[in-house]
């Protein structure tokens, strides 16, 4: 078969919802779909559960990593996917029948490298929270539209919900053995396309039925956040992107950002080596632009920084 999206799902001990998952990725519309589980280094019975699933569906691969870490298993799919374009789901996730149609068709019929959508959280009582607006329109934008988009937080960074052209991905590959790896990535993929869209229309399935790792609250957790609202910020001030009267607005969300997690890294030092990566951190406020608007908080850090009193 010649398929047109290849789908990537990272697997760590997640066999309580890889069925559901897996089986909304086989109900697509869009049937030339390649799905590529990519297991790595699950204790529970993830991998069993990946083979057994792949016997009854001959579009799906299976391969497995001694390595637990979905930027090294997203990036591997990605080396083997035979697509075009490709996607990625979570493995505790559904989406909608209808996605990856919607999403392939648009990209087809627009010569597009990015289409991406929004998400919905789903809550174990049922309830569903809808974070940005569903009107169903598609917006066709440059690349430097989608990454500013992308910067004022006005539409999903997660990969989860994009398709995208494979090259994007091998040229930017997701940063390994680190947490937040979209925020730090899905910006690159819009920077470096050539024409995208936007569907303002919820198709990815976020379930919030487990305690999410994304609240834990450890020091790698918040340097990592840091690293990926750094690396943004950088690239809004050296990428020529941007000119100097639209650096402080686009960068205003990251910068604020940045600023919180680097007190949150220095209350949580507690070995050298953290002390030696929180002095390092600090650096990255010299990416903020002049002028960037910023809350109390944020510029009474950014005064202590400067003044080295933290």
């Amino acid at each position: 078969m010649n398929y047109k999206v290849s789908v990537i799902v990272p697997v760590h001990n997640t066999s309580e919802y890889l069925e559901e998952c897996i089986a909304s990725i086989q109900r697509q519309d869009l049937k030339e779909i390649e799905i590529i589980l990519v297991e790595n280094a699950s204790t529970d019975n993830s991998l069993e559960l990946c083979h057994k699933i792949a016997l009854s569906d001959e579009r799906i691969k299976v391969i497995h990593l001694d390595k637990g870490d979905l930027s090294t298993a997203r990036n591997e799919g990605v080396k083997i996917a035979s697509a075009d374009y490709v996607g990625f789901i979570d493995s505790d996730d559904t989406i909608k029948a209808d996605m990856y149609k919607t999403l392939y068709d648009t990209a087809n019929e627009n010569n597009l490298d990015l289409v991406t959508c929004n998400y919905v959280k789903i809550y174990n009582t049922g309830r569903k929270k809808y974070l940005y607006c569903e009107n169903g329109k598609i917006n066709i934008v440059t690349p430097k539209e989608m990454t500013k988009l992308n910067f004022m937080d006005v539409i999903p960074q997660s990969a989860c919900i994009m398709l995208i052209r494979k090259r994007l991905v091998e040229k930017n590959p997701f940063p390994e053995n680190k947490h937040f790896e979209d925020r730090a990535s899905t910006f690159l993929f819009a920077a470096n396309s050539s024409a995208c869209a936007y569907i303002h229309k919820s198709y990815y399935n976020y379930l919030q039925y487990r305690g999410g790792i994304c609240l834990a609250k450890t020091f790698k957790r918040n340097h990592d956040f840091a690293e990926a609202d750094s690396k943004r910020l950088k690239f809004i001030m050296e990428s020529g992107m941007f000119t100097d009267e639209e650096k402080p607005v686009v960068a205003a969300k990251s910068a604020e950002s940045l600023l919180r997690k680097i007190n949150r890294v220095r209350r949580r030092v507690s070995t050298i080596e953290e002390k030696e990566k929180y002095e390092k951190i600090k650096e990255n406020i010299k990416y903020i632009p002049y002028k960037t608007r910023l809350s109390i908080k944020a510029r009474v850090i950014r005064f202590l920084i400067k003044k080295g009193i933290m």
